[in-house]
């Protein structure tokens, strides 16, 4: 083996050694994600069950609004985080492949060590983030279109007290809850999308 064979070959042990340290961490964030979701939802889930049109409500619309609009908020945040931190591991799956085509040479020499499931080429759109990102993406951006049916319906609920205010609510949380908010979390996945098609020499052909 010669020196820059060496070289390249302690760098990917580096490189695989420091992407297990990350996965590790990885897991512990996602944890503390399903933590945080599930006390959020319940948050919201608590506050949704109390708001009404009776006298004994606990909670106002305008209360109730507002609480809908930190949850899907951070929602958004979240899928966004998700979305930024699964290009970047996407990213760095192409340094370690590069190495490795330079190193074996053959494509389909590389193919029977490692298989696929190391390739990190050809993804679509629905699936260029890797599994565990995708699907804390889609859970979130799923959980914000739940939200948005939740506020509808519930306006809808108490709408017969005050149809003017309900109106302007009703502009309101589709202005900022739909547009900003759910198709700004489309967007920023297109957007990495095509910063994934750059990196790719699949999808640059």
């Amino acid at each position: 083996m010669t020196e820059n064979e060496n070289r390249e070959e302690t760098l990917e042990d580096h490189l695989h050694q420091q992407y297990a340290e990350n996965d590790n961490h990885r897991i512990g964030v996602f944890t503390s994600f399903i933590v945080g979701i599930i006390s959020l939802f319940g948050f919201y889930g608590y506050v949704f069950v109390n708001t009404n049109n009776r006298e004994y409500s606990k909670f106002s619309l305008q209360e109730y609004l507002l609480m809908s609009f930190v949850t899907i908020g951070i929602l958004f945040f979240l899928a966004i985080l998700v979305t930024y931190l699964g290009y970047s591991v996407r990213r760095d799956h192409f340094i370690v492949y590069n190495i490795r085509i330079k190193r074996y040479k053959i494509e389909t020499e590389m193919e029977k060590i490692f298989g696929k499931l190391y390739d990190p080429r050809g993804k679509k759109f629905l699936s260029f983030l890797p599994d565990l990102y995708n699907l804390f993406y889609w859970l979130f951006f799923i959980s914000e279109i739940f939200i948005f049916i939740t506020i509808y319906n519930k306006i809808n609920d108490i709408k017969n007290n005050d149809n003017q205010l309900c109106k302007n609510i009703i502009i309101l949380h589709i202005i900022l809850l739909y547009f900003i908010f759910i198709i700004l979390t489309v967007v920023f996945r297109i957007k990495y999308y095509f910063k994934y098609i750059k990196i790719d020499p699949k999808g640059q052909k």
